[in-house]
């Protein structure tokens, strides 16, 4: 399930930089707004590629994003007990996944479009 297979990258992705992150609760929290997301079969299928074909690129640029988006030091600690916080995190998690498909989309038609 394209679900599952989301929440165990993100666990990869964050697992040595933000271990904060990899809690039951936190993860619970996550696939529950996933779950919300209701993506259509195409858009799971995509997912699903992309995480077979892409998955580097995906982990990479998720990484960077919390590497600028989540404070060091003494304000890491606050800013992982804030819960508003945490549903940033699985925000910038959604865009990334849509961004994602939105790429693949593209990538689809533009090779249509130049007979690729």
């Amino acid at each position: 399930m394209y679900i599952d297979d989301l929440i165990s990258v993100f666990k990869d992705i964050t697992k040595d930089d933000f271990p904060e992150l990899n809690s039951v609760e936190f993860l619970n929290k996550l696939k529950h707004s996933l779950e919300k997301k209701k993506y259509d079969l195409q858009d799971q299928t995509i997912i699903e590629r992309i995480l077979k074909e892409d998955l580097e690129s995906f982990s990479e640029s998720f990484s960077e994003l919390l590497e600028s988006s989540i404070p060091a030091g003494e304000e890491r600690i606050s800013f992982f007990n804030d819960e508003s916080s945490e549903q940033k995190v699985i925000e910038f998690y959604i865009k990334s996944v849509e961004h994602s498909i939105d790429y693949f989309y593209n990538d689809i038609i533009s090779k249509q479009f130049s007979g690729k």
